[in-house]
């Protein structure tokens, strides 16, 4: 490999090590850091490669279906494309166009800070610090709306999922458009701030990860979960809502769903569900109510110490629980950046029709 081609991970979100080499092939594996078993995120950075062809290997099978996410801007994201889209890779190759002197590649599409910062400038919103992460790093936040109760709104619990982001994106603009009166509207869109600036896998980090760090009997370990319970104690919190990613491919990692936890909200949880499913457009990423993971199946234990059962037994609201929206396609669509808001602005619209408006 020619000596001017530098392959690394120094931006926000960069996740890569190098093996080896042998001429155009590089050997890569992700690094787990401190997650506490394997975990499939990756990003990385090629410089200098214009006009070359370089073909990248894993040792694992982390590459979706539709090859890599590929961007020149961390922004705009588009899938290279894959000759099999029936199962997952560990390999793929890359032209780089004569006037590609900076390509990013990454397992999924990513979801940068400022992308969040530009969308509030954009609608003349400006956003806050909520605290100063275990890192040291300002947490924002934004808040918009006047009234007695609060929809809570949060994502990137886990550092690596960002198709979360996306959806909590459209939400906001939703309801930014057509506000629920008398609510206040909360969203914090990176609550492991300093996993998604590291590039941090972020599921099961050591001691417990953040959307494990809410068990009311004890202080929060991560200052960030820790203020978003302060929110939850000091507001009247109706609606509360934290938008995942799930697992890497296969089964209900290929679709849209809400992994139910609570048994005494049942009827409000099916009732919004039915909502969601009616305002699905065709734009948006599908999602069907049947695909709910009913509580108590396999993972889904209804005594994990997180958000959804915090904000529901502690905090007292009426709705909450997490929405799960697949890396790679749901049920046969293909994820996209602009498919993705467009779920979150239906998300939004089914919470109208569920409030009676």
């Amino acid at each position: 490999m020619s000596a001017e081609i530098t392959i690394h991970s120094s931006f926000t979100g960069g996740n890569i090590e190098i093996t080896g080499t042998s001429g155009d092939d590089i050997f890569l594996r992700n690094q787990i850091r401190d997650t506490m078993e394997d975990w499939f995120y990756w990003a990385f950075c090629v410089e200098g490669a214009q006009g070359r062809t370089l073909t990248f290997h894993f040792d694992k099978k982390w590459i979706g279906y539709y090859g890599p996410a590929v961007s020149r801007d961390l922004n705009r994201w588009h899938w290279l494309g894959s000759a099999d889209s029936s199962s997952a890779s560990d390999s793929f190759s890359y032209t780089f166009a004569p006037e590609e002197s900076r390509v990013y590649f990454a397992h999924d599409m990513l979801y940068h800070p400022a992308r969040f910062e530009a969308f509030c400038k954009e609608r003349g919103l400006r956003t806050e610090i909520l605290c100063l992460s275990r890192g040291k790093r300002p947490v924002p936040f934004l808040s918009f709306g006047d009234g007695a109760e609060t929809i809570l709104l949060t994502a990137r619990h886990h550092a690596c999922e960002a198709t979360g982001n996306y959806v909590l994106e459209g939400v906001v603009e939703e309801l930014l458009e057509r506000r629920l009166p008398g609510f206040r509207v909360v969203a914090v869109p990176f609550v492991d701030y300093d996993g998604v600036v590291c590039g941090d896998q972020g599921k099961s980090r050591a001691p417990w990860d953040h959307n494990r760090d809410y068990d009311s009997s004890k202080e929060a370990l991560y200052p960030t979960v820790g203020a978003i319970r302060a929110i939850s104690r000091r507001e009247k919190i109706r609606y509360a809502f934290d938008f995942h990613s799930p697992w890497h491919v296969g089964g209900e990692n290929d679709r849209v769903f809400i992994p139910l936890k609570h048994s005494a909200s049942q009827e409000q949880d099916a009732r919004f569900s039915e909502n969601f499913e009616k305002s699905m457009i065709p734009e948006a990423l599908p999602y069907h109510a049947a695909d709910n993971i009913p509580p108590g199946w396999k993972w889904n234990l209804a005594e994990t110490a997180c958000f959804g059962n915090y904000m529901y037994h502690t905090a007292g609201a009426e709705l909450a629980f997490t929405l799960e929206t697949p890396y790679f396609r749901a049920a046969g669509k293909a994820f996209g950046q602009g498919e993705a808001v467009e779920t979150g602005r239906c998300f939004a619209r089914a919470l109208r029709i569920y409030h009676g408006l």
